[in-house]
C-alpha cells in the first residue's frame, strides 16, 4: 500500500472544479503529501493532448458566474490548473491516472493523453495505490 497523501477523482471537466483540482494538488504537494489523481467521466477530454487549450465545460446555468470568475482569476494572476498540475508533477509530489475502462470505451490510448498522465489505470489499482490517502471527489 502506498503512504498517507491525498487522492483526488476528478469526473467533471467543469471550470470550476479544474480550477479547483489545480488549487488542491499544488497545496497538497506544496505541504509535502503524495498526489495521487484518478481522471474520469467528462474530465477526461481535457487531459488529452493539448485538451486544456479548450475551453473547459461551463456548468449550466453560470455563465455570468464564469465569465465574474475567470476575469478574477486573470486579475490575480491565477496560473490555471494546467501549469498548477503541471508543476506538481514535475516537482514529484503527483501521479495522474486516467480511467481505462473509460478510455477503453471512448478508445482513447496512452498515447493520446497529455505528457504528465503517468498511465490509464483501473478503478481498483489507483484504491489500491491510494491505500489511506485522503480521498477527495471533485
Amino acid at each position: 500500500m502506498a503512504e498517507k497523501g491525498v487522492s483526488i477523482v476528478i469526473s467533471s471537466g467543469t471550470e470550476e472544479k479544474m480550477v479547483m483540482l489545480g488549487v488542491l494538488s499544488q497545496t497538497t504537494v506544496n505541504l509535502g503529501m503524495q498526489l495521487r489523481i484518478f481522471v474520469t467521466g467528462t474530465a477526461i477530454p481535457l487531459f488529452l493532448k493539448d485538451g486544456y487549450k479548450k475551453h473547459s465545460v461551463v456548468p449550466a446555468g453560470f455563465d455570468g458566474f464564469m465569465k465574474d470568475l475567470r476575469e478574477g482569476l486573470a486579475k490575480v494572476k491565477f496560473e490555471g490548473w494546467h501549469e498548477l498540475l503541471q508543476n506538481c508533477v514535475k516537482d514529484g509530489g503527483a501521479k495522474i491516472y486516467v480511467c481505462s475502462l473509460m478510455s477503453s470505451a471512448l478508445n482513447i490510448q496512452k498515447k493520446d493523453l497529455d505528457p504528465m498522465v503517468d498511465d490509464l489505470v483501473g478503478a481498483t489499482s489507483f484504491m489500491i495505490q491510494s491505500g489511506e490517502s485522503q480521498l477527495m471527489v471533485l
